[in-house]
């Protein structure tokens, strides 16, 4: 019996065919800070050392952590129902299987609640849908001798479940489609429609097709998507330095220098460049220092439910609003008053 385990496909995951992905797990968040900072030194070589010299790194951990905090649950449930998906459809057991019966059920419903919280509004009735899927197919392949279950949880629960989060989404899928926001509109319409569709098996001849070429896909786009948002993270503080005219280089004098302070002694502060392009600037040429606020964390849709933007996740809707503040007008790169940078 022993030896028949080892040899089947979820005997050989056990095995050590697995080692390799944990060995790779603590160097794929080392390889996004290297990644993330190559990325802002415009690829010149001493730039990014002289980042990987000053910026701390638990700052760039935690855009990492962030991240991977909402790409787990995903992650987690697709693992789960590809494998019962597979296992339900041909009653034989695969890679996939093995992977979906090492994952607990408590950490599936702890990763319900982690995307409950952390997924924006507009990812939720695709979380929704994962999780009646996860949860009707882990009922077909566990009580397959209990029909009115199967029934239960694989037809009345989820027409129920959709109904129900069409009421409640009713009035951002109009606005979505009235402002054309079409992948909004998609986000919000499709996955409460499609909840009694991932409930239930599916041809055996195309489990095995369907199963891999999705997993696949999961497996290769997750980290190219995980690195892409890592990438466009901030690594420091935007900020304005406003130079006067005197005791600094002609081609700065008099102008505002939009990027970030990269270090700072008693002498000179070392500044990033939006473009990338380091400049060692003395202190006694600047005339200010200012905050300026992130334009990628600007809404791009107005579509919202009652006060909830579809960009924002229950903890921000939860949160205190943040404090309502003008931007500083020199943030664009222009000066407040170019006379009192003269000196």
């Amino acid at each position: 019996m022993g030896d028949t385990d080892a040899a089947s496909p979820a005997g050989a995951w056990r095995g050590g065919h697995q080692q390799w992905m944990f060995a790779m797990l603590p160097a794929f968040p080392l390889a996004l800070l290297v990644v993330r900072l190559w990325y802002a030194s415009r690829q010149d070589t001493q730039t990014l050392l002289l980042l990987v010299q000053h910026v701390s790194a638990l700052g760039l951990l935690t855009a990492v952590l962030l991240t991977t905090l909402w790409v787990l649950p995903a992650l987690v449930l697709a693992g789960r129902v590809l494998g019962a998906l597979y296992r339900v459809s041909t009653g034989r057991s695969s890679w996939l299987s093995a992977v979906s019966d090492r994952i607990s059920d408590w950490i599936v419903v702890l990763s319900v609640l982690v995307g409950a919280v952390s997924w924006q509004l507009r990812f939720l009735p695709t979380l929704v849908a994962l999780s009646l899927a996860t949860l009707g197919l882990t009922v077909c392949d566990r009580r397959a001798v209990r029909p009115e279950l199967i029934v239960v949880f694989t037809l009345w629960l989820p027409l129920v479940a959709g109904a129900g989060l069409y009421l409640w989404l009713a009035p951002a899928i109009g606005q979505a489609f009235a402002e054309g926001d079409v992948v909004t509109a998609v986000l919000l319409t499709l996955p409460p429609g499609l909840a009694c569709l991932l409930t239930g098996p599916v041809p055996e001849r195309a489990a095995a097709a369907l199963t891999s070429t999705v997993a696949v896909a999961v497996l290769v786009l997750a980290p190219v998507f995980t690195a892409a948002v890592v990438v466009e993270a901030p690594i420091l503080p935007l900020v304005g330095l406003e130079i006067s005219r005197e005791g600094a280089d002609e081609e700065i004098a008099g102008k505002v220098l939009i990027g970030h302070v990269i270090a700072t002694d008693d002498r000179v502060s070392t500044f990033l460049e939006q473009d990338g392009t380091v400049r060692f600037i003395a202190n006694g040429a600047v005339a200010s220092q200012f905050l300026c606020p992130d334009l990628g964390q600007i809404p791009r849709s107005r579509v919202a439910l009652r006060r909830w933007y579809v960009e924002h996740s229950v903890l921000a809707w939860f949160a205190p609003d943040p404090l309502a503040k003008p931007s500083d007008p020199r943030c664009p790169g222009r000066p407040a008053n170019p006379r009192a940078v003269r000196g």
